[in-house]
């Protein structure tokens, strides 16, 4: 018997079943963004400063998109990921992985990693900020951590609240496997509360192209990079997610950071490859 699709909920509006193929559903449920401004992209962005390999470690592989690519630009990854069945179709990608519950993995690494990432993470913890404290004496003196969650101040998600609704969804900001919501501001206070100091804090607009597939063509380019504009604009309210880098607050750090807020980032941004 065929698999029915159905339609599409990544926010608080359905997208006909007529308009996503079943490959694109299954392909991007937790899947890779590939798409320029997506969370992703950032991430990405952020590590190919490196002039050098380093040492990564990623919180929550999912199916190993982004350990491929570090991977193959010459980095050491090791991962964690909780589904057993998920951490296989990850494994080739990655130097070392483990299959654990990160809400109880003790991060048995001191002082060995250049980055620890959160990737769509913290969001489905019931505790995110003891995973943080707890992650922390894995990075080297000069390590990062970066992070990605979604926008509960998402201005569709404000719109849907003016009309009584808060109604879970299979993806998007009320995925129903999120436990924990964030807005920038709480987002930045939770980094406080485990003695870190956000670098930057990136928005990223809402994920068009993973719901309406065909506006990937480069026609509408120019209306992403307007979308994108908006966005930086006013980032707490058009913002889908926020993208931070981090790095916990050491004594020799003290005084001496420079924190990014606007939507720019410290260096020249990059594509995320495909």
């Amino acid at each position: 018997m065929p698999h029915r699709i159905a339609a599409v909920s990544i926010l608080p509006i359905q997208i006909p079943a007529s308009a996503v193929s079943e490959q694109d559903i299954s392909a991007s449920r937790y899947g890779f963004k590939p798409f320029k401004y997506s969370s992703h992209y950032w991430i990405l962005n952020a590590l190919r400063r490196e002039k050098r390999p380093v040492r990564i470690l990623d919180v929550g592989t999912a199916s190993g998109y982004l350990g491929k690519i570090w991977g193959r630009n010459g980095h050491y990854v090791a991962g964690i990921e909780y589904d057993a069945a998920t951490a296989e179709k990850a494994r080739e990608y990655y130097d070392a992985l483990q299959v654990a519950d990160v809400e109880t993995y003790p991060f048995p690494f001191r002082r060995e990693f250049d980055y620890i990432v959160f990737a769509d993470v913290l969001e489905h913890l019931r505790d995110p900020a003891a995973v943080l404290r707890r992650c922390i004496p894995a990075l080297k003196d000069s390590g990062k951590i970066i992070i990605s969650v979604p926008n509960i101040a998402n201005w569709i998600i404000r719109l849907s609240l003016l009309c009584g609704k808060f109604d879970y969804m299979d993806r998007g900001i009320l995925d129903r496997t999120h436990l924990r919501f964030f807005t920038l501001r709480s987002l930045k206070q939770l980094m406080s509360e485990v003695s870190c100091e956000v670098r930057e804090a990136i928005p990223t607009p809402l994920p068009v192209q993973l719901v309406l597939p065909f506006t990937e063509s480069a026609f509408f380019t120019p209306l992403h990079e307007m979308h994108y504009a908006i966005t930086r604009c006013w980032k707490t309210l058009f913002a889908y997610q926020f993208v931070i880098v981090a790095t916990p607050c050491h004594p020799a750090n003290a005084g001496h950071s420079e924190t990014v807020s606007s939507g720019q980032t410290l260096a020249e941004p990059v594509a995320a490859e495909k």
